[in-house]
């Protein structure tokens, strides 16, 4: 036999002579006691995976705190950089254009050069959709100068007047804005500012909402002066073009603020003709001011106040027309029953009313219209007025006796300081 043979033989008698294992336990059982088995282990597994967050849990919450305060440090610190970048870059702009606005117009044009550095100025400045003035201003309290009176020469106190223009429904309309000396000496450190600079320090300075009327200003877009033509660089979109009505309160906003201009030109962002909707390409118009050929009719605003409005009018017809109403909403200065005669002796219009007029029988604030009106209708045609055949000699500010006081402009505010 050999040795193979013998470990085989061995073998089977040791399997033999084991003792035999036997389980009565159901198959129900068995399951039992597995599941139990692997539920114990699930539940080591968990307590040992706590045990671990436990252990480690208060570190990573202090790294995590670390790299999140590193994060918003940095960003907090890039956001500071770039709105700081943007700051100057705007501040570098106004300064830009403000040379430009104040240079004479000689200077400007001297080379070919400085006028095209002066017109990528403009243009650049034109990237922004919103108004050339939008911007975070304080405001500044302006108020009615006493209900609004036309403001004359005496009113002013050495301050300066400000033409400005509110809105109401459809229609833009004149009023004059006394600025106090101080407030001038201490804005303009180089002299007394034309209308641009002043628009360009105060529009976005006044709530016209709080005087009761329209936000309506700042324009969109930029203004630049080039001797004497205003030059307005519009975005795409700007609506001024949108309708009649829109388009004529746009144009009586630039006439009534900006009465040292003779000319307007309409550009788009890139400095070419603009193309105004209805009307098409439109290059450099007259600007024709806001207090030039004008006569005056009362209007009561929505605030209350009652305002002078002016409309376009001829010299030979604006006197003897102003007794007639221009229609329902802007209505004759001249009470009802009187009536005159115009005539002229050298520059100045002289008024004689058919039959002695005694101011005493007319409602106070109608007779102080009438005389406004009056001043301010033949001011526009740079000359003067002079009423005969009234009873009285003086009334209110007015010495009847002689010409009448030429007046800065319709509808007087006073800007605090």
């Amino acid at each position: 036999m050999s040795n193979q043979e013998e470990k085989n033989k061995a073998i089977d008698e040791l399997l033999h002579n084991m003792p035999k294992f036997t389980d009565n336990r159901s198959k129900d059982e068995v399951y039992n006691r597995v599941k139990l088995e692997m539920d114990s282990s699930d539940l080591n597994k968990v307590i040992r995976n706590n045990k671990w967050f436990s252990k480690w849990m208060p570190l990573l919450v202090s790294v995590a705190s670390v790299l999140l305060l590193t994060f918003l440090i940095s960003s907090y610190l890039g956001t500071s950089s770039e709105k700081s970048a943007i700051q100057q870059q705007a501040t570098d702009k106004s300064d830009i254009l403000r040379t430009l606005d104040v240079a004479p117009a000689s200077e400007v044009e001297t080379t070919e050069g400085g006028m095209e550095a002066k017109e990528d100025a403009a243009i650049e400045n034109s990237n922004d959709v919103v108004n050339s003035l939008a911007v975070e201003s304080e405001l500044v309290p302006v108020q009615a100068f006493n209900n609004a009176r036309t403001v004359y020469e005496d009113d002013l106190n050495d301050g300066i007047p400000f033409h400005f223009s509110v809105t109401e429904g459809a229609e833009a309309y004149p009023i004059t804005i006394i600025i106090p000396k101080d407030k001038i000496n201490e804005d303009f450190t180089d002299g007394l500012p034309n209308s641009l600079q002043l628009y360009e320090k105060y529009a976005s300075t006044i709530d016209e909402s709080a005087l009761g009327f329209e936000e309506y200003l700042p324009l969109q877009g930029n203004l630049v002066s080039d001797g004497d033509t205003l030059q307005h660089y519009l975005p795409k979109g700007h609506g001024y073009d949108a309708a009649s009505a829109t388009s004529g309160v746009y144009t009586d906003t630039i006439r009534h603020i900006f009465t040292d201009f003779s000319f307007l030109e309409r550009l788009s962002e890139d400095g070419t003709a603009i193309n105004w909707d209805q009307v098409g390409v439109i290059g450099k118009k007259e600007l024709a001011s806001g207090n030039k050929e004008r006569m005056y009719f009362k209007h009561t605003m929505n605030s209350g106040l009652t305002f002078l409005v002016p409309k376009d009018a001829k010299f030979e017809n604006a006197f003897k027309d102003m007794p007639k109403s221009a229609n329902d909403l802007y209505t004759t200065v001249v009470p009802k029953d009187v009536s005159y005669e115009v005539s002229e002796e050298g520059n100045t219009v002289v008024i004689t009313f058919d039959e002695a007029l005694d101011l005493a029988t007319l409602e106070y604030e109608d007779s102080i219209l009438m005389i406004e009106a009056f001043t301010l209708t033949a001011a526009s045609f740079d000359k003067t007025v002079r009423l005969e055949n009234v009873v009285q000699k003086q009334w209110d500010r007015f010495d009847l006796t002689a010409t009448l006081p030429i007046p800065i402009g319709p509808n007087g505010y006073m800007m605090n300081h």
